[in-house]
């Protein structure tokens, strides 16, 4: 009997413990409920970002900024220290603790050929950079966009829309219109828009330590590019340039500018373990930021990316 009851009160302890430990767990996770002026906020390990809205500005807008916390919302800092003027309907994401955007005004008015109706923060919400989406349509002012950026099969897209007349003049219809990005959310093109430079990668060639690359001009212009290139994983939702063995941006001996001509190809081979050392499994793309057109009185830079696998 006495064993009996031993047994019996071991049991309770134990439980008593077990609810105790939980109750403590639970308190040091606990997860502080927002205010009313929260628009949006998303959590990271114990770290919780959130657009807070500091004021209401004219013409119906707000002004917001980013807040910051590290202890699962009980204390919060601004991290914006000027803040930035949206719609009374902004829409807004992070993707991690760092790469943001705030679509500060859903119906957005052409200028010079361009649409300014979002921002892009790289930094957590320090500094936020007006995205450009580059978009012609002589019969359309404004260009709506539906909802925030999002991943789809490793490209950064933007759903948008448009309201026109249809092509045998019997009324007006919405279009749905879909674009990707080539630098992180700063500029902005049509999905199917033909490019004028294609950067394709040799499959049979991929190892842990380089590849053969195609670069390919498919216009009637010359082109020229240069030796220097940097590796980018996709990791954690977003694309981010990898640690070289130094730690240190990767420097480059030669600036030549190979031509490019019109209708051709070239092959190069990229040695990425000088730098980059040996890659481990994921998904990897090479990015070329200097590729220009050769007889251009405008000294603009093109970036091109080469997606692949390391398995």
């Amino acid at each position: 009997m006495k064993k009996k009851y031993l047994i019996i009160i071991g049991i309770i302890l134990v439980t008593i413990v077990a609810i105790i430990l939980a109750i403590v767990l639970n308190k040091k996770e606990q997860d502080y409920p927002d205010d009313e002026n929260t628009l949006y906020s998303i959590k990271f390990g114990n770290v919780k970002l959130r657009f807070e809205r500091y004021d209401y500005a004219l013409g119906q807008n707000q002004l917001v900024g980013v807040q910051k916390s590290t202890n699962n919302g009980k204390d919060y800092e601004d991290v914006t220290k000027s803040g930035i003027t949206v719609s009374m309907e902004p829409k807004f994401v992070f993707f991690n603790e760092k790469f943001g955007f705030a679509v500060k005004k859903p119906n957005n008015i052409k200028t010079n050929g361009k649409y300014f109706g979002m921002y892009v923060t790289k930094d957590g919400g320090k500094t936020f950079i007006l995205s450009e989406i580059n978009y012609e349509n002589p019969n359309i002012e404004i260009l709506t966009i539906e909802d925030v950026p999002y991943y789809e099969n490793g490209k950064l897209k933007l759903h948008c829309s448009i309201y026109q007349v249809k092509s045998d003049y019997s009324g007006y219809e919405n279009v749905d219109l879909y674009f990707i990005t080539d630098d992180e959310g700063e500029t902005w093109h049509l999905e199917h828009e033909k490019k004028e430079v294609l950067l394709e990668i040799s499959q049979e060639t991929i190892t842990t330590k380089g590849a053969t690359f195609i670069i390919k001009n498919i216009t009637d212009e010359e082109f020229a590019y240069g030796p220097t290139y940097i590796i980018e994983k996709f990791d954690n939702q977003t694309w981010k340039e990898i640690d070289t063995l130094t730690g240190d941006p990767l420097t480059w001996n030669s600036i030549a500018a190979y031509p490019l001509k019109a209708h051709e190809e070239k092959e190069f081979v990229v040695d990425w373990s000088i730098g980059y050392g040996e890659l481990q499994s994921g998904t990897y793309r090479l990015v070329k930021s200097d590729l220009r057109k050769a007889n251009s009185p405008v000294s603009k830079s093109y970036t091109v990316y080469a997606e692949f696998e390391i398995k």
